[in-house]
């Protein structure tokens, strides 16, 4: 069975056969660095970074980019409310940023571009939207004329006359953009700002460039002017995902991607998690709590299309579930660790896989897991296979069985980013705290019995492991030696 995923632009599913033979060019639309990065960002990472990771598993040669969004009107308001410059803010939350993708097991992209590397292909994609007469120059400003493309709309199943001005607000009034515009759907390729402001010069003077315009100019520049699949989360069908395609194809006259797929939202109380609501846990705060392994699993647990629900209990229950897989793969055969290789960092793959198809159980295993990834990446599916896999080695009494079945069970969950990673032992900072603090209350209580045997024994073992008891006026205290 081939793979079959559903595009957003056809609105079904379709065999997925990609342009250039066995490779495949896969954009997916990365964060806006102005902010710490939350739950439904983190759905978004690792539901492309498994759909690239099970590709390479089917046997495709990927190059994948997730491109950085650090040109934008909200950097800008932040940096000035911070009083720091927009490449500051943006450069701490791209670190940020990093940070908790590798925390999640997220892999590195192919290609990362940044918007501020691609100022110069973005403005001469404006200017030759604007030869073509696709685009025009008003007052400082470029605008792509919406009349002029016949299919504007189609991805975002939208009515000219029914669509607003673009979701992102301009460096201007609606009032005056009324007055340059030729109609109000058409959106800014170029926006002019004053001197004083962020921006960079161009034919058309100061300005800044389109947020539609920088994706556009960067797929073209780092995959080709047609790749095989654009990703996203849904929000950015329209405007965002429709405004490049209309771009891209006035320009080149070709479609730019072949496939269109858009992840659904994490929802609070069924409203969509975001910043401007307040309604969100960033991802650092989650992992504090929780394992990546069990974020994971919580995204994971539900097909990429439709939304999570978020509560506290339904996150207990993701890491409550995951001892299961954890329990299981104990029994397979441990990996030494290595230092990163980006050649081998998918080394699993369905051609390794075939060592297993001796064993019925894992023959029958590889066969239904392969079949829901195939059927649009069903995650939710192939996680049930899991666990009916971990439920077996649990079961089992052959322990070269069980050793053969977890192996495949830690390869498998691979797929998926998992790691399954024995955490039941380790402990947070907040509650080694609160063990110090009552070993402190236990040594406090035999010094005040006159036990001091079992008070300096105390205090030697923790010395030992790096803690230094210091004993004062108001108590006992302890650092880090």
């Amino acid at each position: 069975m081939s793979i079959q995923v559903f595009n957003t632009l056809t609105n079904k599913k379709e065999e997925f056969v990609p342009i250039d033979g066995n490779k495949v060019s896969l954009y997916a639309c990365g964060p806006t660095v102005y902010d710490s990065s939350h739950l439904g960002h983190a759905r978004m990472a690792v539901v492309w970074d498994v759909i690239q990771r099970y590709l390479r598993f089917a046997g495709y040669d990927v190059t994948f980019v997730r491109n950085i969004t650090d040109i934008d009107d909200k950097i800008i308001n932040r940096s000035k409310e911070l009083g720091i410059r927009p490449d500051q803010l943006s450069r701490h939350y791209l670190y940020e940023f990093w940070a908790d993708m590798h925390a999640l097991n997220v892999a590195p992209p192919d290609i990362e571009p940044r918007a501020t590397e691609y100022l110069a292909q973005m403005i001469n994609m404006a200017e030759e939207l604007v030869k073509k007469g696709a685009a025009y120059e008003a007052g400082g400003d470029v605008y792509f004329d919406v009349a002029a493309c016949k299919n504007y709309g189609k991805l975002g199943k939208k009515n000219i006359e029914d669509l607003l001005v673009g979701a992102r607000e301009q460096v201007r009034s609606q009032d005056e953009l009324q007055q340059v515009k030729r109609n109000p759907v058409d959106f800014a390729l170029w926006k002019s700002c004053a001197a004083t402001e962020t921006g960079w010069h161009s034919p058309w003077g100061f300005g800044r460039p389109g947020w539609h315009l920088e994706c556009s100019s960067m797929i073209k520049s780092v995959l080709g002017e047609t790749i095989d699949i654009h990703g996203g989360g849904e929000d950015l069908v329209f405007p965002h995902h429709e405004n490049e395609k209309a771009q891209s194809e006035s320009l080149h006259d070709k479609q730019l991607a072949k496939y269109w797929l858009h992840n659904s939202f994490v929802q609070v109380s069924e409203e969509k998690m975001s910043k401007s609501l307040g309604n969100y846990k960033t991802i650092a705060d989650l992992l504090r709590d929780f394992s990546a392994d069990t974020l994971r699993l919580f995204i994971l647990q539900t097909h990429y299309r439709n939304p999570i629900d978020f509560n506290p209990e339904s996150l207990m229950g993701a890491k409550q579930a995951l001892v299961r897989l954890v329990r299981a793969a104990l029994f397979g055969e441990s990996k030494s660790s290595k230092k990163f290789d980006p050649k081998s960092r998918f080394a699993f793959d369905a051609k390794a896989a075939e060592v297993y198809q001796a064993d019925k159980t894992l023959a029958e295993f590889h066969k239904e897991f392969v079949a829901a990834m195939d059927n649009d990446f069903n995650t939710a599916v192939a996680i049930s296979q899991l666990f009916s896999l971990a439920d077996k080695i649990l079961q089992s009494k052959d322990d070269a069985e069980k050793k053969l079945w977890a192996t495949a069970l830690k390869n498998y969950a691979g797929v998926l980013g998992m790691t399954l990673a024995d955490t039941r032992k380790q402990v947070d900072e907040k509650t080694t705290d609160q063990v110090l603090e009552l070993v402190l209350q236990l040594r406090q209580k035999a010094r005040a019995n006159k036990d001091y045997a079992t008070s300096d024994l105390i205090r030697n073992e923790l010395l030992k492991s790096g803690i230094n008891v210091m004993d004062t006026a108001d108590g006992a205290t302890w650092e880090k030696t």
